[in-house]
């Protein structure tokens, strides 16, 4: 059955309760989320978007929590292969795309795929194909497929003279892929104008294909992190963290933000890669102190801010005890009613190898185990009370002591983490006072070569 048939580009209740449901759903998994250069997108138009790929089915899922209208979506084909997650995909209009993995028996499904696909686009549903083909684990743009493009060119042909498809790039970035409550940032850049290459694809098309592959490979660089130096790929990753508040100081850039601290990454990396080009010795040298003081810090179980702050204070130490003290009650409160619907998620990770799908699963059972264990609670609290709206005040509740419990968690920990590096100061621990040494080494290099190229 072709998309079309199916009218897989239509509303229904199903889908728009659902669709809903996951915007305020998607929100929440993550501590922070942004969705910048929205204006970009060219709604009244047929257009696709085209993110970059790293982290599995939450890579639709952040432009579907991030766009107000329906999106079709296509995935690779062997996502499909259990029967009740092909269902779910097929009411989040997901639909599969083949590849020479899956069998070449199976590549000629692709054909009716792209066809149905280019009628849905010419009625300006809006579509969202993954140029890469599959996931990565590296945030870096790897190869384009012409998927994306062979579609995109086939609609060109059909729309009126004076329309034009349009592929928005869309740049992903995840603080963290596999763990809950992370940072993400959702960037739609402007949109490339198919009918500038449509041309090119008459009189050649592989000719035509690889010019706007190349035209797209470039504007999706522009809107996500691209680290390209694979031998220093782990020394960029986490200068990313260790030097960012810096970068932003020295580039005048005012607030916190993730887009602000977006392009103070995209400018480090910028000038990192310009070093190396005229003097690698240097940041090989950088990158062994880098990784060398991040296994520190991670034998001593300790976190870089904690280095940044050079710890807490006495005094600050015995308030933050005090409160954490006087907060335990509601925390237990919040432990109590959250821990079996947040726990189960938790006990499938182990059985999936693939560590990109490890947030991808987390969000679906979270997405069903919630409202579910949340809605039994209520309506025993409302039995037992004898009261309907204690019940119903119970349920509006249980979300407010979860987040409770996460944030005392949080606190917690930060607590422990203070006391730790305050005792291991007084006792002039050497792995600390290495690790403060190294910091500051790095630190101090940076600074150098920053100061040097901006």
């Amino acid at each position: 059955m072709s998309l079309k048939k199916e009218n897989i580009h239509h509303n229904n209740y199903l889908y728009n309760f659902l669709k809903a449901y996951e915007q305020f759903a998607f929100r929440r998994f993550y501590k922070h989320m942004e969705a910048i250069g929205k204006e970009n997108i060219p709604i009244g138009s047929p257009y696709i978007f085209a993110p970059n790929h790293q982290n599995a089915l939450m890579d639709p899922l952040a432009v579907l929590a991030t766009h107000s209208t329906p999106v079709i979506f296509f995935a690779r084909a062997d996502v499909f292969k259990k029967k009740w997650i092909a269902k779910i995909l097929h009411i989040f209009k997901i639909k599969p795309i083949y590849r020479m993995r899956d069998g070449a028996a199976e590549l000629h499904k692709n054909e009716g795929i792209f066809q149905a696909a280019v009628s849905v686009l010419q009625e300006n549903a809006p579509m969202c194909v993954m140029a890469e083909g599959n996931h990565g684990d590296k945030r870096q743009l790897r190869k384009l497929v012409k998927g994306i493009f062979r579609i995109a060119f086939r609609t060109q042909e059909l729309v009126p003279e004076g329309e034009g498809v349009k592929i928005v790039p869309v740049g992903l970035d995840y603080s963290e892929y596999t763990k809950f409550f992370q940072n993400l940032l959702v960037i739609y850049g402007p949109p490339i104008e198919v009918s500038e290459y449509i041309e090119a694809y008459k009189e050649d098309a592989p000719k035509g294909i690889n010019a706007l592959r190349e035209r797209l490979a470039t504007e999706m660089k522009k809107v996500m992190i691209h680290i390209q130096n694979d031998e220093l790929y782990d020394m960029y990753q986490y200068l990313r963290e260790l030097y960012n508040d810096r970068m932003r100081i020295k580039l005048s850039i005012v607030g916190k933000s993730l887009y602000e601290k977006f392009r103070a990454d995209k400018q480090m990396i910028r000038i990192l890669d310009e070093e190396f080009e005229v003097n690698p010795d240097k940041l090989r040298a950088l990158s062994e102190k880098t990784l060398n003081y991040k296994a520190g810090l991670e034998k001593l179980n300790l976190r870089n801010w904690i280095f940044d702050r050079s710890g807490y204070t006495t005094k600050r130490l015995i308030y933050k005890r005090l409160g954490l003290y006087l907060s335990f009650p509601l925390f237990l409160l919040g432990y109590i009613n959250n821990i079996i619907p947040y726990s189960l998620p938790l006990l499938t990770i182990p059985k999936i190898k693939d560590a990109q799908f490890h947030s991808s699963f987390k969000f679906a059972l979270a997405f069903i185990l919630f409202p579910v264990f949340y809605t039994l609670q209520a309506v025993l609290v409302g039995i037992f009370s004898g009261t309907w709206w204690i019940g119903l005040a119970y349920l509006i509740a249980l979300p407010l002591f979860g987040y409770f419990a996460l944030f005392w968690h949080i606190w917690h920990k930060r607590w422990r983490a203070g006391l730790k590096y305050r005792k291991l100061k007084k006792s002039r621990n050497k792995e600390l006072l290495d690790l403060e040494k190294l910091h500051k080494e790095i630190v101090d290099t940076m600074n150098t070569i920053v100061s040097a190229r901006i």
